[in-house]
């Protein structure tokens, strides 16, 4: 079988995760890095052998040896990069959010629609375990028509303080919302149709990082349930885990929840209270063979450009779920609800 070449864009964690998968894979070929910063570019190309590294990703979307593309750079840096390898010919994979403004959505959907090439949104928890588990059970009309859900997807302090350098320039809405609202529309098999939302701001801000502390969202969907929506970023450090991530869904005769971080299967004390493992996103995976649903979206990129498999999300889900979001900013900024004018564009 001949593989396919690949290019990644972004050299942080979630770029040193498909650097990992893309590696692994038989049917897949890391020919190309790109990242703005040498030093990243070079320590990824050391630990996963690609033999082309980039600073200007054109010049990468450019090279013949590149057959895909994957995005991992910051959730404002999507689309300039989506489209302009969609324009090229290339395949594309993106991390969420597909774009943060509607109007590149939109360009990025229809771009698709003519190019005719392979683009997919990491919704990566569409193929996580529990999340899975929870479309399983509602499709099979275990609980009856869908009511009500809430969705909690919501990070420590750690994360727009630490972990992101780039916090500033997104919020836990676009960051982590972005999941959320996915794995809602995924589950349910439903779109949103009305939201009234709230922000609240001020403490990350007073910290040094001017973003918005909280959203907290009403969704109605066109199967007629509610939906509750916390996307959070003031979560204190001490919490087991960096995330906090628990959907419910109640239906006419029955409930069904997944609590992803707190699965309890480990547990450690050893001086900062009680600390947890993701046992679900990441797992150890000897050579030659990938662990955790984090990878294994990934993966389903790499099917679908060598044996045309379905992608897990598409950039009408993209396009969909920035749509959602652009929604919840504008009824939290005016106080209004807002109505989407229709459904899957």
């Amino acid at each position: 079988m001949k593989k396919a070449r690949f290019g990644v864009v972004g050299a942080g964690l979630w770029g040193s995760f498909h650097c990992r998968t893309l590696a692994a894979l038989a049917g897949a070929e890391l020919v190309a890095v790109c990242d703005l910063d040498p030093a990243r570019v070079a320590a990824m190309q050391a630990e996963f052998g690609a033999p082309k590294t980039y600073t200007d990703y054109r010049a990468l979307i450019a090279d013949p040896d590149v057959d895909a593309v994957t995005v991992a750079t910051p959730d404002f840096a999507h689309a300039d990069i989506v489209l302009a390898a969609i324009e090229a010919g290339k395949h594309v994979m993106s991390e969420k959010p597909l774009a943060t403004t509607l109007a590149e959505a939109e360009a990025i959907a229809e771009a698709a629609a003519k190019r005719g090439v392979t683009v997919m949104v990491d919704f990566h928890n569409r193929v996580n375990p529990a999340v899975s588990a929870l479309r399983d059970a509602i499709g099979a009309g275990e609980i009856g028509r869908p009511l009500h859900a809430s969705a909690r997807l919501s990070n420590t302090l750690f994360v727009p303080h630490e972990l992101l350098s780039w916090a500033a320039r997104s919020s836990a809405l676009w960051f982590l919302g972005s999941h959320a609202v996915d794995a809602l529309r995924f589950v349910m098999g439903a779109e949103v149709t009305r939201v009234q939302a709230m922000v609240r701001r001020g403490h990350l801000a007073a910290g040094g990082v001017d973003t918005a502390d909280v959203h907290l969202s009403l969704l109605e969907f066109d199967n007629g349930a509610i939906a509750q929506l916390e996307n959070s970023w003031v979560m204190p450090r001490d919490m087991p885990l960096v995330f906090d991530f628990k959907l419910e869904i109640v239906g006419e005769t029955g409930l069904v929840a997944a609590d992803t971080a707190q699965n309890g299967a480990f547990r450690k004390y050893a001086g900062a209270g009680l600390r947890t493992t993701d046992l679900f996103g990441v797992t150890p995976a000897a050579g030659g063979r990938i662990g955790g649903f984090v990878m294994e979206a990934i993966a389903r990129f790499v099917d679908a450009v060598t044996i045309g498999a379905p992608v897990i999300a598409d950039a009408r889900d993209g396009l969909q779920v920035t749509r959602v979001l652009a929604a919840i900013e504008e009824a939290a900024a005016t106080g209004r609800t807002i109505t989407l004018a229709s459904g899957v564009a």
